[in-house]
């Protein structure tokens, strides 16, 4: 797949790496691959891991992280590491577990499970990654958007008893989408979700080139994309669609299928217990650990005021620090990056500098 895209500096070209993973598709135990990039930046500190939203891709934090490297050159703490993965059927990941994404639904069909990747199954494979050779040893600082930060939630509590990794040192949410079992159905949450889930599979799915999607999406200037920095814009069109020839014909579509996009909406997707949160938010306050940090968008949108209160209520108020993105809305990576890089680097100087101090 073409890197063109990216930059070609020291510090800002990252390394593209494949790793197997042991994971599940619909609780069905197999070996997925996951397409990762590596940003090496020192020898020491801390190492960021990125993961995407639904629909999301490893490239779109290329931006973000071009941005916090250049900030980094006046920097208020140590970074070893950044890495960003895909999910196992989004970007180009998708296109490497193909077979057996359509393996597994084919099956599931025949005898009567959910062969499609559910949060759960995601919260393995990032168990997974955590626990692989690259990052042993590391000083691991989560960034999760959107749906990937019940991913989060659901690894450090669902499989810490047979994870060999250490718990994150510090993990940062951005717009999660977290859900409780009490949720209205008034809530926007609800109300967005239910409508994400029908739209999905209601959405146009083919073009003849990636140069006729991008006039897709962008084609009547009222569509969310039309609000995405142009970069970001360019990498998804690259990173987040395929060319497929098959009996059909030839043509361009996402590489996450609306089959499997769909059921990622749901508000059930996205529900954990109250009491998870409150776990992984004490888990990560003890023993030099530097807390749950969250980033909430200016523009209320999917996440309201009432949500956030949710949210913050259910961590028993244990959040460590929070931070508004002005002019943002939900899809801050896309629609911010810089201002999104930014608000990181404040979070990052206040998690090492409290790491440091507690040395």
């Amino acid at each position: 797949m073409s890197t063109q895209i990216l930059d070609s500096s020291s510090l800002s070209s990252p390394e593209r790496h494949v790793l197997p993973l042991c994971a599940t598709l619909g609780g069905i135990a197999v070996t997925l691959q996951c397409s990762a990039l590596r940003y090496s930046v020192s020898q020491h500190g801390i190492t960021l891991l990125f993961t995407h939203g639904v629909t999301g891709h490893k490239e779109q934090y290329h931006p973000v992280i071009r941005r916090l490297l250049q900030l980094y050159a006046t920097p208020k703490y140590d970074i070893r590491e950044i890495w960003s993965i895909d999910f196992p059927n989004h970007g180009e990941t998708a296109t490497l577990n193909r077979v057996v994404l359509e393996e597994y639904k084919a099956r599931g069909l025949r005898e009567g499970f959910d062969g499609t990747c559910t949060t759960l199954d995601y919260a393995i494979y990032l168990d997974a990654f955590l626990s692989s050779p690259p990052l042993r040893a590391h000083s691991v600082v989560g960034m999760a958007h959107s749906g990937s930060c019940t991913v989060w939630v659901h690894a450090l509590t669902k499989l810490t008893k047979t994870s060999p990794h250490a718990h994150p040192h510090a993990l940062i949410l951005l717009e999660p989408t977290l859900m409780f079992p009490s949720l209205s159905p008034s809530d926007p949450r609800s109300i967005h979700g239910a409508a994400n889930v029908r739209g999905a599979l209601a959405k146009r799915d083919k073009w003849s080139s990636r140069a006729d999607a991008r006039r897709w999406l962008v084609g009547n200037g009222k569509g969310v994309w039309t609000r995405w920095d142009k970069s970001v814009l360019d990498l998804f069109v690259e990173y987040a669609f395929e060319d497929v020839s098959s009996a059909e014909g030839s043509y361009t579509t996402p590489s996450l299928r609306k089959d499997e996009e769909s059921p990622l909406y749901a508000c059930l997707a996205h529900t954990i217990e109250p009491s998870q949160l409150v776990s992984v938010c004490a888990r990560l306050n003890v023993d030099g650990k530097q807390g749950v940090h969250i980033l909430w968008a200016e523009v209320e949108g999917f996440i309201s005021k009432t949500a956030r209160a949710d949210i913050l209520d259910a961590a028993g108020r244990r959040i460590t620090t929070q931070r508004t993105i002005k002019g943002a809305g939900h899809l801050v990576p896309q629609e911010k990056p810089d201002e999104l890089a930014d608000a990181l680097n404040e979070v990052l100087g206040v998690i090492v500098r409290t790491l440091k101090a507690s040395l």
